[in-house]
């Protein structure tokens, strides 16, 4: 049977299958490398700094949100880290982000949580120039996420507590796996990685991120395959723009749609 022969078949087959989209690329997704910071709230902020509330220095991407005029210090019996950034506006409850490597030299164990999980978060002193607050129970390592609103998460084809893989376009590219959803109308498009991912993936100005496979979104941590029946040469070439491919078991994919995946170095895998 020859290439035409077998393009026929498989023309044939799709027309009666659902077409999907699910793994078009929608548009990129800036990626800012957020630093340590805290969140204060009113009983620590006072203890901290007295009487008031945090002075805004300027605006931060997402609305309402913005970087204080205030700095402090955290300390742990294992050491310091001065000049710590403030963010506003105050909250309920005080939370600490740190990196990895902060929490190794402060000697903490610290858990990987979303904003307001404090589950198993780490203690610490917090030190300002009106005083120290014991902040138990505050500190957490931030799971990377994705901020966007409803109209993004159509167009990006994501639901709120989805995970996805975003590829990185740096000038090191990588792809973070399990990056979360979070979707409000408060929110504008933005992903946060921490300052150890940003090295990793060489971070600069302007930086961008893909969703590398909106159809492996991850629920409770387990992938979901591709549900495509067939693979065109038209479908690989589209689907080469997201990265490694990962296709439901028993998946046709005609030989002009393997030999794109082969010359653009796309690993195939089934699940």
């Amino acid at each position: 049977m020859n290439e035409k022969q077998i393009k026929s078949i498989v023309e044939a087959v799709l027309s009666g299958l659902p077409q999907t989209s699910s793994l078009l690329v929608r548009g990129d997704i800036p990626i800012e490398a957020s630093a340590r910071h805290v969140h204060l709230s009113q009983e620590a902020f006072a203890a901290l700094f007295g009487a008031g509330e945090p002075t805004q220095k300027r605006a931060l991407s997402q609305p309402g949100e913005f970087l204080a005029e205030q700095r402090l210090s955290i300390a742990t019996p294992h050491g310091m880290i001065e000049n710590i950034a403030v963010l506003g506006p105050l909250r309920p409850v005080t939370q600490v982000e740190l990196s990895f490597t902060d929490c190794r030299k402060l000697g903490l164990s610290a858990p990987l949580r979303l904003s307001g999980d404090l589950r198993g978060a780490a203690d610490v002193t917090l030190i300002g120039p009106a005083g120290a607050y014991q902040a138990n129970g505050s500190v957490i390592v931030a799971q990377n996420h994705i901020h966007m609103t409803p109209a993004d998460a159509k167009n990006f084809q994501v639901s709120d507590d989805d995970f996805v893989a975003v590829r990185a376009q740096t000038a090191r590219p990588v792809v973070f796996e399990n990056v979360a959803v979070r979707v409000s109308e408060k929110f504008a498009l933005t992903m946060h990685i921490d300052f150890d991912e940003a090295n990793a993936c060489m971070l600069g100005n302007d930086a961008v991120g893909t969703i590398a496979n909106t159809a492996m979104q991850i629920q409770n941590i387990k992938a979901i395959a591709i549900e495509d029946k067939v693979i065109t040469e038209a479908r690989a070439k589209e689907l080469c723009k997201t990265g490694n491919v990962m296709l439901r078991k028993g998946t046709i994919v005609t030989p002009s749609a393997r030999d794109v995946f082969i010359q653009a170095k796309i690993e195939i895998s089934e699940a």
